[in-house]
């Protein structure tokens, strides 16, 4: 037993895993105020940064041509931008999880880079510029931001880090239908600089000042009123045991990465990533150029984007119940005939049927972040959970280039229709593939036929 400097008395209590927590602190004797300021916060900010990956392609289609840009070179800003995010992502996860950067400062850092994007967008048709404006550093800063609020709620929330982490991201999706909603009513080259100032100006205030809250608790903390020992294995407290088995063994990045798990979850997220982010991107451009009017577009991808948010929470919660690898080949299931059934009520020119398909393909979507970021801990362990993810994480730059970048080169051509194809494809193959998952240090055994 020890205590603190406020003389309250702390213990390190350690599981049947081998983890040590810190017991006895409340989030109110850390940081004055509960616990809940550290989800609504993070909420908020995720909330905040959205726009700038949903919102681009409704702003791309409303301003086409009036920039100077090919259609190519304007997506390509976007993919260019989701690889930084990814990239930034990864590396603030790791420096994160040693502590080697307070969350209000990355958070501080995160909303200035951000702003940049819809600034430069608002002063320059340059395309070098708004490279390096939108895609370079606006999406460092999201991905800087992004991370930052989820390992800061993974910290408070350690009992639930997955369910927590599906909700706070989920604001990743819905908090930029208000903007979508802007543009497609409004958005024209008259005004575009405006409003695209307004959206820097923004972010920049809401992850600001949300950010200038965050803190962090101590190392290994744990909410004093969940005992942690019958946390690890008491099906009747921890509902998530009774079809997730804990890890083996807490593995080290470096020891993850040469398992064959982490393999076939770091394919999974490219295949998966590439699938939801060719919807995000090109959901507007099918709708336009098939003969459906722009509210519809806006509609697909405003509907889209609400789905992929709200349906995370509610994925982590099927999950606890029927299990995180199956739930996940459902969702990739439900991803692969929701990009075939775009294409198909596209070709029949049914616009009712298309926004449905377009807000299932953002419940599959949405669903595979949280739940590839619990498998990590199911299968890596808990200590190392969110630098683990972060780097399953980074696989969402393969799926930028391959889902925005390379499509970018067909955005005017009856062929992204196919690729559409090719995405519902890819995305079936991909949930066969979970079968493949295998928990790392578990004997498979095979009875002889």
């Amino acid at each position: 037993m020890a205590s603190n400097s406020s003389e309250i008395a702390v213990a390190e209590v350690r599981d049947l895993h081998g983890l040590s927590h810190r017991v006895g602190e409340r989030p109110q004797d850390i940081m004055g105020r509960s616990r809940a300021w550290m989800l609504w916060l993070p909420w908020a900010a995720m909330a905040g940064i959205s726009v700038l990956q949903y919102g681009y392609s409704v702003a791309a289609t409303a301003l086409q041509g009036s920039s100077g840009w090919s259609a190519t070179a304007a997506f390509w800003i976007l993919a260019l931008w989701v690889m930084f995010q990814a990239g930034a992502a990864a590396l603030t996860a790791a420096l994160r999880h040693r502590s080697a950067v307070a969350p209000s400062r990355a958070m501080l850092v995160g909303a200035l880079l951000c702003a940049a994007g819809p600034l430069t967008l608002a002063y320059t048709n340059a395309f070098g510029l708004a490279v390096l404006g939108y895609s370079v550093l606006c999406g460092s800063g999201a991905g800087v931001v992004y991370a930052t609020c989820g390992s800061t709620v993974a910290k408070w929330y350690p009992e639930a880090r997955g369910l927590r982490i599906g909700f706070v991201s989920g604001a990743f999706g819905y908090g930029a239908v208000p903007f979508i909603i802007l543009f497609a009513a409004g958005l024209s080259h008259a005004d575009h600089a405006a409003i695209f100032a307004i959206v820097g100006v923004v972010v920049l205030a809401v992850v600001a000042f949300c950010g200038f809250f965050f803190r962090d608790p101590p190392l290994g903390w744990w909410p004093p009123h969940v005992d942690p020992k019958l946390w690890a294995v008491d099906k009747r407290i921890n509902r998530s045991l009774l079809n997730n088995a804990p890890a083996v063994r807490q593995y080290a990045p470096g020891q993850a990465v040469r398992t064959t798990a982490f393999v076939v979850m770091y394919l999974i997220m490219v295949f998966a990533a590439a699938a939801f982010l060719l919807a995000v991107a090109y959901v507007p451009i099918i709708a336009v150029s098939n003969g459906f009017s722009t509210v519809v577009a806006a509609s697909a991808i405003g509907l889209l984007a609400v789905v992929s948010g709200g349906g995370r929470a509610v994925a982590c919660h099927i999950s606890d119940r029927f299990g995180r690898r199956q739930t996940l080949s459902a969702a990739l299931l439900l991803a692969g005939c929701a990009d075939l059934g775009l294409v198909y009520s596209a070709s029949i020119h049914q616009a009712a049927p298309f926004v449905l398909f377009a807000a299932l393909s953002g419940l599959a979507g949405g669903a595979f972040y949280p739940l590839l970021a619990s498998l990590v801990a199911d299968y890596f362990g808990e200590r190392n959970a969110v630098r683990n993810f972060g780097l399953v994480y980074s696989a969402k730059l393969f799926g930028g280039l391959i889902g925005i970048g390379l499509p970018a080169f067909l955005v005017s051509s009856p062929a992204l229709m196919g690729v559409f194809v090719a995405a519902g494809i890819i995305s079936l193959f991909a949930a066969v593939t979970t079968r493949l998952l295998h928990r790392p240090g578990h004997v498979i055994s095979r009875l002889p036929r």
